[in-house]
């Protein structure tokens, strides 16, 4: 698989497990560009591309943790599968590439506005990296930013199980062992949480015709995935005689990205036979973080070509290490959220609604006792 896909197709892997098609993994440029753009500028490019996603993806984990405000009761479960859907502002969805501070390229042509992952499906801005070789301004690479994904929304799947113990105390638990998704790369999930009823410490908190309560969620994914960059996608003769790579100096790239989101919620609601609804308050953050393992190649000048009249390569292909090593703290903070859940026999079909900074859906199916 191409790298310009492979990259979007992973980054939304986990979303693919909820939405099998999305318009995002076959609408983007070849981010394999930013790698060998060196590792400062490859580090703010990919921020800037990325915020978005990681922000989203955050806030998506941070839904569907529950389905009513009154945990269930001593041995009550539930099991239930769900998928967030976060929404991306306006504001998420294009950048300045004035406005970074880039070290080493710079933009060609009347563009910098160029769009993130979540963003139109235009074409990014162009930027090329130049050099002084023997008196003469050399250009060494140029490359358009990636493409937006057309694509406003950022999907994350998960299955919740969870428990009533003594105190009206409910435990929760998010867990998906390590999963390979064909060539796409894998996945891991990993979650804890707990929800606990508070009428129960107010006097005359029983006598209350709706339950309180309080919860808190944590999450855990990663995900990972092979790249396949090569010294021929970044310059037409790698086999020169400067150039001391191989194939094998390439092997072992890959891309890791971990995400880290938690909320803590005040709740409201009413459970009935059929029908529970709840509203809340509360507060949720997340860390999103990228990272390349392995080699890249970049251009760079050829020194021998500088020193040498006889010499004919002006450039050469060089490695640089680990590129990107990004973390995004999620655009998250305080929020408001309501839910409901319809409950037939012991299956149940939930959803919910969370206003923040990056605002969210959840609608979820699952089976629930007690």
């Amino acid at each position: 698989m191409k790298l310009r896909y492979r990259l979007l197709t992973i980054l939304f892997l986990s979303g693919l497990l909820a939405f099998i098609s999305t318009p995002a993994q076959a609408q983007v440029g070849d981010i394999g560009d930013i790698l060998q753009s060196g590792r400062e500028d490859a580090n703010t490019l990919a921020r800037a591309y990325l915020e978005p996603f990681g922000s989203g993806f955050g806030a998506s984990l941070n839904t569907g943790w529950t389905n009513t405000a009154k945990p269930h009761g001593k041995f009550g479960f539930d099991v239930t599968v769900s998928a967030g859907l976060a929404i991306v502002p306006d504001a998420a969805k294009s950048f300045n590439v004035n406005e970074l501070g880039l070290q080493k390229l710079e933009l060609e042509g009347n563009n910098p506005i160029s769009p993130t992952i979540n963003g139109a499906e235009d074409t990014g801005s162009l930027l090329a990296a130049y050099e002084e070789i023997n008196g003469s301004r050399q250009k060494l690479l140029e490359f358009n930013m990636p493409e937006g994904s057309g694509f406003s929304y950022v999907p994350a799947p998960m299955i919740k199980a969870g428990v009533g113990i003594i105190k009206d105390t409910e435990l929760m638990l998010r867990y998906t062992p390590k999963t390979e998704i064909g060539d796409f790369g894998n996945f891991n999930l990993f979650g804890v949480g707990a929800k606990h009823g508070i009428n129960q410490w107010l006097p005359g908190g029983k006598m209350l015709p709706v339950n309180l309560s309080v919860m808190f969620g944590y999450t855990n994914m990663e995900v990972g995935s092979d790249l396949d960059l090569a010294a021929d996608d970044v310059i037409q003769d790698p086999n020169n005689t400067e150039n001391p790579y191989n194939a094998s100096q390439w092997e072992g790239q890959t891309v890791e990205m971990n995400t880290d989101s938690w909320t803590i919620n005040a709740l409201v609601g009413k459970s009935l036979p059929v029908v529970s609804v709840y509203a809340g308050v509360g507060y949720e953050a997340s860390t999103f973080s990228i990272t390349t393992p392995g080699s890249y190649p970049t251009v760079v000048p050829n020194e021998a070509f500088q020193n040498d009249p006889q010499n004919n390569e002006p450039l050469i292909v060089d490695a640089v290490d680990e590129p990107i090593d990004v973390s995004i703290d999620g655009d998250n903070g305080l929020r408001a959220l309501a839910g409901f859940r319809l409950k037939f026999t012991v299956f149940h079909i939930s959803g919910s609604y969370t206003l923040s900074n990056y605002s969210s859906y959840n609608l979820g199916v699952g089976i629930s006792f007690r």
